[in-house]
């Protein structure tokens, strides 16, 4: 009987671990649109057409889920580091200045990372990886091309 009283703490971790259940941060819900991409070094994964595409979005954030091209998909699980500007430096390859980031640490925030969102066909999901400042500047990665995100008054 005092194996199994031993054995209860455990069990009760592990069932708290198994339904942890993040939000997306407070200051990213609401309504966004797309603006024009920043130009950054190496390589950009999209061409013109598909940044047209991309620059007519609007994404919402609501809670813990994220709403694009029509879909409203699951932002779980959710993935945050910070990063300083050095360590920015050697995870993008260019500062975060070139991308408007005014300060560090830049939170580097990834949504449902289990590739299975495909709300938009073709394209990666846009606004499923962002960057954020301290100040509150908030750029979404779509395959290596960084948008600018602004939020719209409601």
């Amino acid at each position: 009987m005092n194996f199994l009283n031993s054995l209860k703490p455990v069990i009760l971790l592990l069932a708290t671990l198994g339904s942890s259940h993040d939000k997306i941060p407070v200051k990213l819900l609401g309504r966004w649109s797309v603006g024009v991409p920043y130009h950054t070094p190496g390589p950009i994964g999209i061409n013109a057409e598909q940044e047209k595409f991309i620059r007519g979005l609007y994404l919402v954030y609501i809670d813990d889920h994220l709403q694009v091209c029509g879909k409203e998909i699951s932002a779980q699980p959710i993935s945050t580091k910070s990063l300083t500007k050095n360590e920015f430096l050697q995870s993008y390859g260019f500062l975060p200045q070139v991308i408007g980031m005014k300060s560090s640490p830049v939170t580097d925030l990834k949504l449902n990372l289990s590739n299975g969102m495909n709300a938009c066909g073709e394209y990666q999901d846009p606004g499923a990886h962002l960057l954020i400042d301290p100040g509150g500047h908030v750029v979404m990665e779509v395959s290596n091309d960084y948008f600018p995100l602004k939020r719209n008054k409601v």
